[in-house]
């Protein structure tokens, strides 16, 4: 599949964007990731319009990884 993605990484919970699950494993040093099926490019850029500087950096260096977003208490 060859469109932009989300992963969540197994151990820390933190997100990563990809094209593929490979290309996150390999800048993570082998670490596990799932993919988050219900993840669309479309409706994050319309609920964050911030999310294009991500997508323009997943589409240049093929990959990028965020800390995960805790909710405030």
């Amino acid at each position: 599949m060859h469109r932009v993605q989300k992963f969540i990484e197994v151990s820390t919970g933190r997100i990563g964007y990809a094209m593929t699950e490979v290309a996150l494993s390999e800048a993570s040093n082998g670490a596990k990731w799932n993919p988050d099926p219900s993840f669309r490019v479309a409706d994050a850029l319309l609920a964050d319009p911030e999310f294009a500087s991500v997508l323009r950096t997943v589409l240049r260096a093929g990959h990028v990884m965020v800390l995960a977003v805790k909710p405030e208490k």
